[in-house]
């Protein structure tokens, strides 16, 4: 008995503990509502506030809106927000420092707050003071911007015992003789039955199966990448820059002047000798021209007169002159007039060069180089022989030609050197600072002053048998240089403050840079001149910064599930974009994926030709 005794304890104590287990698990500890923050641009319609309210996972919601929003022109923007949140089963709060905003909120019913209320402990975080003129959103603490549902409190409540638990649920007491007599509840224990699948509904699931995947595949794994170049230009921008004499504006130029910088004058001389080629040439003793017969041909009907060294030429240049004057007859019924006469060739031919040997021609036809065009066709000759005698043997001498072609060429020279030779002596000046500055010699009208070439050149030279002769001349240059960096310190900046805010300077093209002289004043020392710069600038679209993420993100609204040649179509019309590439992943895929997430931009420089 005493066994059975205790046996019977035991389930009851059992039976007690099962029915406070089952108590307290209907007690379920009080949670605090889920709360989310949202924030909305100036210029975010209702639609587009209520697609990110509905977005949200939460009960309360607390919408943070700048002054002058747009969801605040009309009464009409809450109260449809108001009714679709409620439709939602959300409960909306407004946080805002405009006082139209905060008007018209309280007006529709929705509660609105602008700054944190430390003193309230209750579930209100905000609070609005309508007096307060200077009404500021204080941002939420970290410790009550998101709680969520999951997490349990500890409840207000006094804590039930065991012994108290059992005397509210009076629970029936057990039948002892029955657990005595070792009656005990059947308890059903469950069965599994394998049964085996039939042979067409699990070819159908497999079907079923990977259609689904097809579908999720088809869905969830294309991609695109969409390459833009962005749209550039070129910037100019002309500046007014003054150069002032070092020596006579050191004092003004110490107090760095806008736009002023320091010049400095520079003089050198510049010398040079060349030599020159006699071109004179003449017979020498054993040098001979040649002869021969011509016969003259007259087509005119009149008798024509040819007096002597009258001179036929071939069409290679070769002159001979007639030894005597002759008269051509006229041409008659029978033919032409006809004369014939001696000739004797020209020491040089037409082009100035010995005859000699070359005057040895067979028989040619002849022109007068004397006679207009037009009547050259009346008169003619040819020749039947070929041409003797001619003998080539000849001497250089310098002639007067010779001297006045080598003093031209010379004073050429100098002044061609006169510009490098003072822009060598700027770079000289520039190595004396160690590199450290790069000077540039100033150019244009009237920066560059060149005397007049001097050249020496022996009178007695003409002619004396020499093949070549030197000559020697020179003269003075003088101008201004300056510092070159500084200069372009200036066109730069001033190229920056004229780009465009929504674009970057991409390129600044240094050898673009160009000055005009307008003013030069000697006495002072100041030279003023507008400099002009280059350079490029293109639309800055660049995922980080917020104007480039919004026209990413307006891109991807837009070209979401179109095909791709609308897409790029779209794009392209856009006026930050120059070119546009879409590359689609698989290949065959037609359209722009649904999922915005599975669209990339990659930015390509623009590529300056």
């Amino acid at each position: 008995m005493p066994a059975k005794k205790k046996k019977i304890e035991k389930l009851q104590d059992d039976v007690k503990l099962e029915t406070a287990i089952e108590i307290e698990s209907e007690l379920s500890s009080e949670t605090i509502s889920k709360k989310k923050i949202i924030y909305i641009e100036i210029d975010d319609e209702v639609t587009a506030v209520y697609d990110k309210i509905k977005k949200v996972n939460a009960k309360h919601v607390y919408v943070v809106a700048p002054k002058r929003s747009i969801l605040f022109q009309s009464i009409v923007n809450l109260r449809i927000l108001k009714r679709k949140a409620e439709d939602d089963v959300r409960k909306l709060y407004l946080i805002t420092s405009d006082s139209n905003g905060i008007h018209l909120a309280q007006k529709v019913g929705i509660e609105v707050y602008n700054k944190a209320n430390e003193e309230d402990s209750g579930p209100a975080l905000f609070s609005t003071e309508m007096s307060d003129e200077r009404l500021r959103i204080t941002p939420l603490r970290a410790s009550v911007n998101d709680i969520e549902d999951d997490i349990p409190t500890r409840m207000t409540e006094r804590k039930l015992s065991i012994s108290e638990v059992l005397r509210k649920t009076r629970k029936k007491p057990l039948d002892v003789s029955k657990i005595e007599r070792g009656e005990r509840k059947a308890v059903k224990k469950p069965k599994f039955v394998i049964i085996a699948p039939n042979r067409h509904a699990l070819i159908g699931l497999v079907a079923a199966s990977l259609v689904i995947l097809l579908v999720i595949i088809y869905v969830a794994l294309p991609g695109v990448t969409v390459y833009l170049t962005p749209a550039a230009s070129v910037l100019e921008k002309s500046v007014n820059i003054t150069l002032a004499d070092y020596q006579k504006n050191r004092s003004e130029l110490e107090t760095r002047q806008s736009h002023m910088i320091a010049s400095y004058p520079i003089n050198t001389d510049v010398n040079k000798t060349l030599s020159h080629f006699a071109t004179g040439k003449k017979f020498s003793d054993r040098g001979a021209n040649s002869s021969g017969k011509i016969t003259i041909f007259n087509i005119s009907g009149d008798v024509w007169p040819l007096i002597a060294k009258t001179r036929f030429q071939t069409d290679d240049g070769i002159v001979f002159r007639l030894a005597s004057a002759v008269t051509v007859p006229a041409a008659s019924a029978g033919g032409p007039g006809k004369f014939e006469a001696f000739v004797t060739a020209d020491q040089l031919d037409a082009l100035g060069l010995i005859t000699g040997e070359r005057g040895n021609i067979e028989p040619s036809r002849f022109f007068l180089p004397g006679l207009r065009e037009d009547s050259r066709s009346k008169i003619y000759a040819e020749s039947y022989e070929a041409m003797s005698g001619g003998v080539t043997d000849f001497i250089t001498f310098i002639s007067a030609e010779d001297l006045e072609a080598a003093q031209a060429r010379l004073k050429d020279e100098l002044v061609k050197n006169a510009v490098e030779s003072l822009k060598l002596a700027v770079k000289e000046k520039g190595e004396l600072t160690g590199g450290e500055v790069v000077y540039s010699l100033l150019e244009g009208e009237k920066a560059i002053n060149i005397s007049e070439p001097k050249v020496e050149i022996d009178g007695s030279l003409e002619g004396k048998q020499l093949e070549e002769f030197t000559v020697s001349g020179s003269l003075s240059v003088d101008g201004v240089y300056y510092d070159k960096n500084q200069m372009l310190e200036i066109l730069k900046s001033e190229l920056l403050l004229k780009k465009s805010p929504q674009k970057e300077l991409l390129k600044v093209n240094e050898d673009s840079t160009s000055y005009r002289i307008f003013e030069w004043d000697s006495l002072r020392g100041k030279i003023k001149l507008t400099a002009n710069i280059k350079g490029i600038e293109q639309f800055e679209i660049d995922p980080s910064k917020e104007n480039g993420a919004r026209l990413l993100d307006k891109m991807r609204e837009h070209i979401v599930g179109k095909d791709i040649e609308s897409a790029k179509s779209f794009i392209q019309n856009l006026p930050e974009v120059n070119k546009v590439e879409i590359d689609s992943w698989p290949a065959w895929a037609p359209t722009i994926p649904n999922i915005p997430d599975n669209i990339d931009f990659e930015i390509r420089s623009t590529v300056m030709q």
